[in-house]
């Protein structure tokens, strides 16, 4: 029993201990992040329900726009930690420098093509005369630090596949700690106005990415660290990182857009609506938060336990952390449901703002308790090797939004209060389907076996045998 428990880390431990031990610090980590958007939403708040939708439409743009990270960052920890564990640490130190400078370059080429289609992305959000250029020079801000962002994104795949997720949570957390700060001290301190937002986020990116080109720099060695002229030469070294990031990237770019589509329809009903859609996204993210950590955690255990012959209790696992979110989310709903004034007025006391902000908080309690199932139910199918399921189920959510959106606001007349009953709905609909299909098939279901990533880097060659005579003993 002790050889084994030595062998395998989650032996002799029940499985809500296992999977409370892995939860824990991906919620705290979580929290920190989270904990950071609603401070921010919060200051911004202060200057007016005018500011808060600035931010919040803008954030979609913004989120679409950094989608396309995908390519550099999605596939980064499975290439860069398949090759730590082949015995290529050099070559992955390799790829981990150079993905990690393209992502900049990638950054300011998105930033570009974006910049070239802010006035249409500000025409399709409503914004007119101050309100417009308040939200020109925000979103002027935000593009600027783009390649940081996507700097920063990569960054954490690398350093997580390396092996040093420690390394990768101190990036993270001086980023945000970072934005924590300068938030109020730009905002009330100097008065910037909303764009002021824009600079904290911005530093906060670049500092963290630099403490992780730090950290990089230090695994690296003198003797592997990599000039930045080389860093971009032979690019398709490259190509194992793209391979596994592109269809990822694309399947949340369709996401992001019909995102960016609904909060510009929204805007046409005042930019209190989109204020509150904005409030109402942070104060879910943090009654959710518990799910970021039991979600992967679930997909760990169904993978363990599946792998293991076990499949009862797979099923188990995905019972218990089911049982475990839904207590979390029905104590989150209770709260948006039964008090959402003061939540409301908390962020912005604006009358037009908590008047619509109450009845969006209403409408997303119901959401809320299946939100949380959602996550766990999407990460099970990944335990199990078979994401397609919540994959086609997500398009199809995602291909009806707008349109039951659209007759829930304009033909059946509920407004601006027609987009949140269409988000919320088709969360709770989304989450029953993935239900039913994981649990009438999941006794069909076969653990996919995870396929080899082909290398990407030829080994180096062997020596020949006079070298292999002349080179050293190891110690």
């Amino acid at each position: 029993m002790t050889a084994k428990a030595g062998e395998d880390a989650f032996a002799g431990q029940s499985l809500v201990r296992i999977m409370l031990r892995i939860a824990l610090p991906l919620t705290l980590s979580a929290s920190v992040r989270y904990g950071v958007e609603l401070s921010n939403a919060y200051w911004v708040g202060k200057l007016g329900v005018a500011a808060l939708s600035i931010v919040t439409a803008l954030g979609t743009f913004m989120t679409l726009s950094k989608m396309f990270a995908g390519v550099t960052s999605a596939g980064t920890s499975a290439v860069v930690g398949r090759m730590v564990g082949e015995g290529r640490r050099r070559e992955a130190i390799r790829i981990a420098q150079k993905v990690t400078a393209v992502a900049l370059a990638l950054g300011a080429v998105v930033a570009l093509l974006a910049l070239a289609a802010s006035p249409h992305a500000l025409d399709a959000l409503s914004f007119e005369g101050v309100r417009r250029e308040a939200a020109a020079r925000y979103l002027h801000v935000l593009l600027l630090g783009l390649p940081f962002s996507f700097g920063m994104m990569a960054m954490n795949g690398v350093l997580v596949g390396l092996g040093r997720p420690r390394a990768s949570m101190i990036a993270s957390t001086a980023s945000f700690l970072v934005g924590f700060a300068m938030t109020p001290l730009l905002l009330r301190g100097f008065g910037t106005g909303v764009w002021g937002a824009g600079v904290a986020q911005i530093a906060g990116d670049t500092c963290g990415y630099l403490i992780g080109l730090r950290a990089l720099r230090i695994q690296a060695g003198p003797e592997h660290a990599l000039p930045w002229a080389k860093r971009f030469a032979k690019l398709h070294e490259l190509w194992p990182v793209v391979r596994v990031g592109a269809p990822l990237t694309a399947d949340a770019v369709i996401h992001g857009t019909v995102w960016f589509a609904l909060i510009a329809f929204l805007s046409r009903f005042g930019g209190e609506y989109v204020a509150a859609q904005g409030a109402e996204e942070r104060l879910t993210q943090i009654l959710n938060v518990p799910t970021e950590g039991i979600a992967p955690a679930a997909a760990t255990l169904v993978g363990y336990t599946l792998g293991q012959g076990r499949r009862r209790d797979a099923l188990r696992v995905v019972w218990i952390a089911l049982g475990i979110v839904a207590v979390v989310a029905f104590g989150g709903a209770a709260l948006l449901r039964f008090t959402p004034g003061p939540v409301v007025a908390w962020i912005c006391n604006d009358p037009s703002f908590v008047h619509v902000g109450v009845q969006v908080l209403a409408i997303a309690s119901i959401g809320l308790v299946f939100l949380g199932g959602r996550d766990v139910l999407e990460a099970s199918f990944g335990g199990i090797g078979n994401t397609v399921p919540p994959v086609i189920i997500g398009l199809v959510v995602a291909a009806s939004r707008f349109p039951l959106a659209y007759v829930l606001a304009v033909v059946l007349d509920k407004g601006g209060l027609g987009v949140a009953w269409a988000v919320n709905a088709t969360v709770v609909l989304q989450t029953i389907a993935l239900g039913v299909w994981f649990v009438v098939r999941f006794e069909r279901m076969n653990a996919e076996a995870i396929r080899e990533i082909p290398v990407s880097i030829p080994p180096p060659p062997l020596p020949s045998e006079p070298e292999a005579a002349a080179a050293p003993a190891p110690e």
